[in-house]
């Protein structure tokens, strides 16, 4: 495959990957309107709307993802996942989960 191609599979794939940030956001809003009791069937509808959209997205971000890979390219697929403690926001990266630290950590 040759760069320019390349070139445009990254843009797509970064394109793909603001529009599922944008959809998820609008997924969590609806979820939260469900999950408080505020839902009404227009709310419901559009909440199952937005999930296949959002399913449809990942499909071909990860499609695109492995087909870049298989070019040796490297993806934001390609890093190290987040601990979920390094998701929260106000956790110290240098905290690990009780289950990951070692015995030989002095306790505070």
């Amino acid at each position: 495959m040759d760069q320019t191609s390349l070139d445009g599979l990254r843009e797509e794939l970064a394109t793909l990957e603001a529009t599922e940030k944008r959809i998820s956001a609008e997924r969590r809003r609806l979820h939260d309107k469900i999950d408080y009791g505020f839902a009404d069937e227009a709310t419901l509808t559009r909440e199952r709307e937005v999930s296949d959209e959002r399913r449809r997205l990942h499909r071909r971000i990860d499609s695109l993802r492995e087909l870049l890979q298989a070019e040796g390219c490297p993806t934001d697929g390609d890093e190290k996942p987040l601990s979920p403690l390094s998701q929260w926001s106000g956790i110290s990266p240098g905290l690990v989960p009780i289950a990951d630290a070692s015995a030989e950590e002095p306790e505070l």
